[in-house]
């Protein structure tokens, strides 16, 4: 009972947890650049299409990839209000 019980607790931290993790996304036709926002739902991501649309002025495709920062000479880092910047960390 206690080996259920740790496993119900362990699998509910770990949702819990990832639901507050905050990314930094690469996008599929987004070119160099990266938006990071402070969560990973559903609405995290749709607002980080939008502002990599805006960015770039155009469909930036799909999210490809993610991490827990960016970097960009070039200043093509968004955090979740738009601002450029050419790093971002902590995410």
């Amino acid at each position: 009972m206690k080996k259920v019980s740790f496993l119900a607790i362990s699998i509910c931290f770990l949702f819990v947890g990832s639901s507050l993790v905050a990314k930094c996304y690469n996008f599929s036709n987004g070119g160099d650049v990266q938006v990071c926002v402070n969560g990973d739902g559903f609405s995290d991501r749709k607002k980080a299409k939008e502002i990599c649309k805006k960015a770039k002025g155009s469909d930036c495709g799909n999210i490809s990839s993610n991490s827990s920062r960016c970097h960009s000479n070039s200043g093509k880092c968004y955090n979740e209000n738009g601002k450029p910047s050419r790093e971002l960390k902590g995410y």
